[in-house]
């Protein structure tokens, strides 16, 4: 598979908070790759980064392919504003005219599903579903060969969401190569080829979505909070947080923690233990803190 953007040792500070540190990825033609994170992790800075919407501190980007030029490149940011009065139809010719081919106006209605009525509407008027998928199919005006999405989904119904994935699924099919953000695992587990999970401004894992999920698996044993002696035995050597009423304590191990549990007179039937990928993890982990 080849390479058309390497990124190596890219470093981001603002003031004095590092917000990446010393990433190094590779992005690969044709593939699909999922850029996975808690809020806050850095992600938006990287799109922006690799987009060219922000300078960084240190390190390199090799653009192999000269994708990352308007021509070729297909942007989805996480929110966008529309001008006002400004309708859908005016938008899509206004984005036509940026390029010397372009989809045509059926191709656009196929991809936002809009009637007649809703084309000739103001954009602005739309609701926070129909403008994200306005805006993706705006993205895709151009006919890009590289796609960036940052939270696609967004403000996005069920329905409209599955509508979605059929489009990227299409585009897949046609060798695009697709760069994206999600809060969602089912997305993350469905469309990628890739995953990197980026945390505290490092990458943490790079690999499929099926290794991930054969190889980087954890149990989750999760006791009441009542017993404040026994974690603090255990915080040295494991990672453990405190979720609602209960610790949830990370581990490949569950022998070992179930026999300090032993020792500490835990009773077994106030406590559960589940089964988990690297992925379910974070996504669980990100939804109780606030996540999308």
């Amino acid at each position: 598979m080849t390479i058309v953007i390497e990124l190596r040792n890219i470093s981001k500070s603002f003031k004095k908070h590092k917000v990446l540190e010393d990433i190094s990825i590779d992005i690969k033609n044709n593939r699909c790759t999922a850029l996975i994170g808690k809020n806050g992790a850095g992600k938006s800075t990287l799109i922006d980064i690799i987009v060219g919407n922000n300078h960084y501190d240190s390190g390199q980007i090799a653009d192999k392919s000269n994708l990352l030029n308007k021509h070729k490149m297909g942007i989805l940011f996480q929110k966008t504003e529309f001008p006002k009065y400004i309708k859908v139809c005016e938008l899509l010719h206004l984005y036509q005219s940026f390029y010397q081919t372009f989809i045509s106006f059926h191709q656009f209605k196929e991809i936002t599903q809009f009637s007649d009525r809703q084309m000739n509407q103001f954009a602005c008027n739309l609701s926070g579903g129909q403008q994200r998928i306005l805006d993706f199919a705006l993205a895709l005006v151009g006919k890009p060969e590289l796609l960036i999405l940052d939270e696609p989904t967004s403000a996005m119904d069920v329905e409209m969401r599955q509508h979605f994935w059929n489009v990227i699924d299409k585009l897949k099919m046609n060798n695009t190569t697709i760069l994206y953000t999600s809060h969602y695992i089912e997305e993350v587990e469905r469309m990628a080829d890739q995953v990197m999970m980026l945390d505290k401004g490092k990458i943490q894992l790079d690999d499929s979505p099926e290794n991930i999920k054969r190889n980087q698996s954890y149990s989750l044993i999760r006791i009441p909070c009542k017993y404040q002696e026994l974690i603090n035995q255990l915080k040295h050597k494991y990672e453990i947080e405190l979720i609602k009423n209960r610790y949830e304590i990370k581990t490949t191990d569950v022998s070992d923690v179930l026999q300090l549990l032993k020792q500490y007179h835990v009773n077994f039937n106030k406590i559960e233990i589940l089964k988990k990928s690297l992925l379910e993890v974070m996504f669980s982990n990100d939804k109780s803190k606030g996540g999308k």
